[in-house]
């Protein structure tokens, strides 16, 4: 293994660290400063592993959620991003595993706009991809971090479903 492979796992793991953290944070724009942070992070990591899907679609998540920090039209701002996966997928197609990154990125971007109990179903869809990608690009921290909040949110809707459900009005971030 070589240097440039190592220090991506770390940056993967401080990345996915500071997406945990953001979890704790009082509201939904402090959470996403940390999640803008986190995805600088992502896009180091993954250029460093060479996945330039994973990179391009870091640099427009980065920017999406600049959008959603600094307005509250997020539906709008899901729907004008809708074009941007379409031309990313037509000029960085390297086979059927670089589109996984877009569409995990898509339909995160369509699940942050509607319920938590839907951000959550969402994110075990958005996760599988991730983990899928991750694979084939040996983000080994990522591969982990997928699998953990894929089981982790396949656990809370069939255990702990309640907790959504009573507090159906405050928003939920479960995304890379």
């Amino acid at each position: 293994m070589n240097y440039c492979f190592i220090i991506a796992q770390l940056i993967g793991f401080i990345a996915w660290i500071i997406i945990i953290i953001s979890y704790y944070r009082k509201n939904t724009n402090a959470i996403l400063l940390f999640h803008m942070l986190a995805t600088i992070l992502f896009g180091i990591h993954y250029y460093l592993l060479d996945a330039n899907s994973g990179f391009i679609i870091c640099i427009f998540e980065l920017f999406r959620d600049f959008l959603y920090y600094k307005s509250d039209k997020d539906d709008y701002i899901f729907l004008f991003s809708t074009f941007f996966y379409a031309i990313a997928i037509i000029f960085s197609f390297d086979g059927i595993i670089s589109v996984f990154p877009f569409f995990a990125s898509f339909f995160d971007g369509f699940f942050l706009t509607k319920t938590k109990k839907t951000v959550i179903i969402g994110s075990i869809i958005v996760y599988i991809l991730w983990f899928v990608y991750d694979i084939v690009v040996k983000s080994y921290t990522g591969i982990f971090f997928d699998l953990v909040l894929v089981i982790s949110n396949i656990l809370i809707l069939l255990f702990n479903y309640n907790i959504f459900k009573n507090n159906n009005n405050q928003s939920v971030i479960i995304k890379r």
